[in-house]
């Protein structure tokens, strides 16, 4: 009878993890998702105008390269973002969670998700889309991805270096094959893409810091707080700051205040709003997904599968802008290079290497 309990016992412990799996790597695919079509919507409309260097709108100036590189930026984050807490909250309104998440704003765990969104938000979101409309200038977004993927490494360097976690020996090996292939993707697209692309590798990781800084600290609101509440909080709170503070503090060292209603409105009044909202409702997933992932199956493995965004990042930014041609860019839109698909795969591995050691799985496999 003992027997037949702990057999129930571990079958149902295996069915739990594998749904935490399940929800970790479903994350890692939304997390591509919602950068392809952050991508697609900053070639669409007047955003097309802005960084193609044109006059737009009524016969307005070309902006000048501040304002192209950080203040769209910050714009589109914010955008985004918002997008991405506005749906987070309807989530919360399904599941009859708005009052408790109202509450949970003024306890501690929620104001640490809101530290987690200033770290991730307005520092980390806006250095990868700066990446990101870098590299897109330059020839092709998707080779950021695989960089801004380099947040778990960092954030495994950052444990021990604030907090005096033990780094292992299949961790460090991880580290290295992390920042080996991060060399070898950075290499490639310096060669293929000319200089723009090192500055668009920097703000990549850049981006990958403000992340892996904010898995060190996010781990002890995501514990306390449901999944559903901490999303909303944490996309709402950047999106906000993004676009009060962010945004506007850009566009008045780029062009003075009255850059900023000028652009924030012709922002909101083209038709690529319509794919900042598909965005944001992918990032939504992208995130609530990690950390109900993470509460599953643990937030070593639960990085692991969310890191896999190393590849699916490029495929999906290359399907949507290049294959399926949705923004009409596929005449000028190549692929990866196979140097840069191999160090996006390799990168995939080194993640999980850091986050569980494979002799250890081998063994358990072999005693199951």
């Amino acid at each position: 009878m003992e027997a037949k309990v702990e057999t129930l016992r571990n079958q149902r412990r295996k069915k739990f993890m594998t749904r935490g799996i399940t929800f970790a790597v479903a994350s890692g695919i939304c997390y591509g998702l919602y950068t392809g079509f952050l991508t697609l919507a900053e070639t669409q409309g007047v955003w097309g105008d802005w960084f193609a260097g044109t006059e737009w709108g009524n016969g307005n100036a070309a902006l000048n390269a501040f304002t192209i590189t950080f203040t769209l930026a910050a714009l589109a984050a914010g955008l985004n973002d918002l997008f991405s807490g506005i749906w987070s909250i309807a989530v919360c309104a399904k599941n009859r969670q708005l009052g408790d998440f109202w509450k949970t704003l003024k306890t501690k765990p929620g104001r640490v998700m809101m530290l987690c969104a200033i770290i991730g938000g307005p520092f980390a979101t806006i250095c990868y889309v700066i990446g990101l409309n870098s590299a897109t200038a330059s020839g092709n977004p998707g080779v950021i991805v695989p960089i801004a993927a380099l947040n778990c490494a960092i954030g495994a360097i950052l444990g021990r270096i604030l907090f005096k976690q033990k780094l292992s020996a299949h961790k460090v090996i991880g580290i290295l094959v992390c920042l080996a292939s991060a060399g070898m993707i950075g290499g490639a697209s310096f060669a293929s893409m000319g200089p723009d692309a090192l500055l668009g590798c920097l703000f990549a990781f850049l981006a990958a810091f403000g992340w892996g800084f904010e898995g060190c600290v996010a781990g002890f609101g995501t514990i306390l707080i449901d999944y559903r509440i901490g999303i909303a909080i944490r996309q709402t709170t950047a999106g906000l700051l993004e676009l009060l503070i962010a945004f506007p503090i850009l566009a008045t060292i780029g062009g003075g205040i009255g850059a900023v209603p000028e652009l924030l409105g012709a922002a909101i009044s083209t038709p690529a709003l319509l794919i900042f909202a598909i965005s944001g409702l992918f990032a939504m997933p992208a995130y609530s997904f990690w950390y109900k992932g993470n509460s599953m199956c643990g937030t070593a493995l639960g990085m692991a599968c969310n890191g896999m965004y190393a590849f699916w990042g490029p495929l999906f930014i290359w399907l949507i802008l290049g294959v399926l041609n949705i923004g009409g860019m596929s005449a000028d839109y190549p692929p990866l290079s196979m140097t840069q698909w191999f160090g996006a795969i390799i990168m995939v591995a080194g993640i999980f290497c850091i986050a569980v050691n494979p002799i250890n799985m081998i063994r358990k496999k072999q005693e199951d």
